[in-house]
């Protein structure tokens, strides 16, 4: 038989579920205003991840 028991989150996995909100409330505000069409929303997102990963990449 298996007990199953219920372990309080720890304040790094409360600290992702805030992250984790923002960047979808953050994602839904700018599919709300961009004007956008599904298939049209990649282009900006790419965009954005690729210019974080260049900052981080050359950060001197």
């Amino acid at each position: 038989m298996c007990v199953m028991q219920w372990i309080a989150p720890s304040e790094k996995d409360a600290a992702s579920t805030s992250l984790e909100k923002r960047l979808w409330d953050a994602a839904d505000q700018f599919r709300a205003n961009s004007g956008l069409k599904a298939q049209e929303y990649s282009g900006p997102i790419l965009g954005l991840i690729f210019l974080r990963f260049a900052e981080v990449r050359f950060a001197i």
